[in-house]
């Protein structure tokens, strides 16, 4: 499935049920990491992205942006876990976003059927 939010194409969002958790994968060499979590959220919570709060609100943008955007994996995959509106949210250096419900206190279970090197 591909989803299209916030002007952002998500190139698949996917409900994993074992984990409670939304997957979207995006395309790094055009999508933003920090665009790609607001068009992720916005899918799952089927707002309008102007509804949600601001992402800048929770992290620093430009930071998440710079530290996750296309790393090389021969360094190892890297993640960023952070909560906005109750949802836990981890961002992987490899294109996805998991998103888990509001309230998750399985923060673990994000990693789940995540590729390791």
């Amino acid at each position: 499935m591909i989803a299209t939010r916030a002007g952002v194409e998500l190139e698949s969002v996917e409900y994993h049920r074992e984990s409670e958790t939304y997957r979207a994968q995006y395309d790094q060499d055009t999508t933003s990491t920090s665009m790609a979590v607001v068009a992720a959220l916005s899918d799952v919570t089927d707002r309008d992205p102007t509804e949600l709060e601001p992402l800048h609100a929770s992290i620093d943008t430009g930071a998440l942006d710079e530290l996750v955007h296309l790393r090389d994996a021969t360094n190892g995959n890297l993640s960023v876990t952070f909560t906005i509106a109750e949802y836990a949210i981890t961002v992987y250096s490899y294109g996805v976003v998991a998103i888990g419900p509001p309230g998750h206190d399985r923060i673990d279970d994000l990693n789940e059927g995540v590729p390791h090197t």
